[in-house]
């Protein structure tokens, strides 16, 4: 019988350990670079609102202030220069505003292009403003001769005011006024019609039967 020993057999080194090694490296490197891309993310953005957005708002807040001021005094030449000033130098919501108070002192003027140039630059999510904006484009449309396009911006301020009990109805009566004047009056009979059944205060005020018995006759003729 022999005597000799088993020979001791090492265990293999698994290659997938040195994989593992560097793959770990290269997700803590990874991970560095994102936190370090993260940080310069964060400097920036707060440069960017201590270094230029508040001072911006801030400077455009005084501009339309000044411009305001000169409204009030009934200086309305002066005032729409500033405002346009402020329009054409501002962003955020002076700037924004500014288009605005343009748009509605070039209406006055009878300036009814640029105007709508103005309400063109100009957007708001709140409601009545926006509804009342459509509404001035849809003015500044029919002053233009341009029906087909005002009565659709009174549709869409018709749609904005969402059934405010004030701006509802006016805006639903101007739009018949305009279908009425293109000759489409069953659609205005039915405009009429709403403001009568659903805003009766308003429509008892502005006459609302009436007209919708006279855009009736016509619509049969």
């Amino acid at each position: 019988m022999s005597t000799e020993q088993p020979k001791h057999v090492a265990e293999p080194i698994l290659p997938a350990e040195e994989p593992v090694v560097r793959n770990d490296k290269r997700i803590r490197s990874i991970m560095m670079w994102c936190s370090i891309l993260l940080a310069a993310i964060v400097v920036g953005t707060i440069a960017y609102i201590y270094g230029y957005r508040q001072p911006a708002i801030a400077s455009g807040n005084d501009a339309i202030g000044a411009a305001d001021s000169e409204m009030i005094m009934g200086n309305d030449s002066v005032a729409l220069a500033m405002y346009e000033q402020v329009a054409a130098d501002h962003g955020f919501a002076a700037g924004n505003r500014a288009a605005l108070q343009a748009a509605i002192i070039l209406y006055d003027k009878g300036e009814y292009e640029k105007a709508l140039g103005y309400l063109g630059d100009f957007s708001t999510s709140d409601e009545v403003i926006g509804a009342c904006a459509e509404g001035l484009k849809g003015d500044c449309l029919a002053n233009l001769d341009r029906l087909a396009d005002a009565s659709k911006a009174f549709k869409s301020a018709i749609s904005k005011a969402d059934g405010n009990p004030v701006l509802t109805p006016y805006f639903l009566t101007k739009r018949a006024h305009i279908l009425e004047a293109m000759g489409e009056y069953a659609d205005a009979a039915a405009a009429y019609k709403t403001v009568e059944t659903e805003y009766p205060n308003f429509g008892r005020q502005t006459a609302a039967e009436s007209h919708r018995l006279k855009a009736e006759s016509l619509a049969t003729k």
